[in-house]
């Protein structure tokens, strides 16, 4: 399983701290990628989806020109209903958040400035999740196997 993190904000310097944050906490084979914009953030997915590869999570900030967050989360949603959606903001409105919730199954909110050891946490959480899910469903794909090999014994 990849453990890529995309981030996304219209702001450098949240970028900068995001990708020096995550890149010296996460565990080793996990990788951060940034965008700059909703489109780049898609350009983005799409390059990795050619190479094989999704992010497992995207954190995206909610006010961004070209295309506010809520709008990216929903449409990443659609394409990848998987990936573990974050929103950044601290200008969020109500109607916004809302939207990512019921339409994005948004998986955390966290407000500007962010604390980095919440950060982390969030991020680290997502991972285990995400590793326990493929855990269970490997196993339960190897007991539909047995129980199958076993009803041919019978």
């Amino acid at each position: 399983m990849s453990h890529i993190v995309l981030c996304v904000d219209d702001d450098k310097t949240v970028l900068n701290a995001l990708r020096t944050l995550l890149t010296n906490t996460l565990p080793e084979g996990c990788r951060v990628e940034v965008a700059e914009s909703g489109p780049e953030c898609i350009e983005v997915c799409q390059a990795l989806e050619a190479e094989g590869l999704m992010p497992l999570m995207v954190i995206s900030d909610f006010i961004m020109p070209q295309m506010r967050g809520d709008e990216l989360l929903v449409r990443l949603h659609a394409r990848y209903p998987s990936m573990i959606k974050v929103m950044l903001t601290g200008q969020a409105d109500f109607a916004g958040v809302r939207r990512v919730i019921n339409e994005a199954s948004l998986y955390r909110f966290i407000d500007k400035p962010f604390k980095n050891a919440d950060m982390v946490l969030t991020v680290k959480t997502a991972i285990e999740f995400k590793q326990t899910e493929c855990d269970l469903r490997d196993e339960i794909t190897h007991l539909k196997s047995r129980i199958t090999e076993l009803e041919g014994q019978t």
